[in-house]
């Protein structure tokens, strides 16, 4: 089954690469497949796209954790 980690906050600038980064750790740590933003706004998505996430619908965003592993240096 295909597990997934909501992002539904706005975070102030800099604090969600950071707060990604912890996701992506706890992602790793118990076996979460994908990574989510909801409701993106035009921050947000610019923010999950620069990341690597793709669009599901024009306003949620999803990635697999394992790219983010990757990105993060965590392998």
């Amino acid at each position: 089954a295909n597990q997934e980690i909501s992002v539904l906050h706005e975070f102030h600038v800099r604090h969600g690469t950071h707060f990604l980064s912890f996701l992506t750790g706890v992602a790793r740590k118990y076996g979460f497949n994908y990574i989510g933003i909801e409701c993106a706004n035009i921050k947000s998505s610019t923010f999950a796209k620069k990341l690597g996430f793709y669009c599901i619908d024009g306003e949620n965003y999803a990635i697999a954790a394992t790219n983010l592993m990757s990105y993060f240096s965590m392998e």
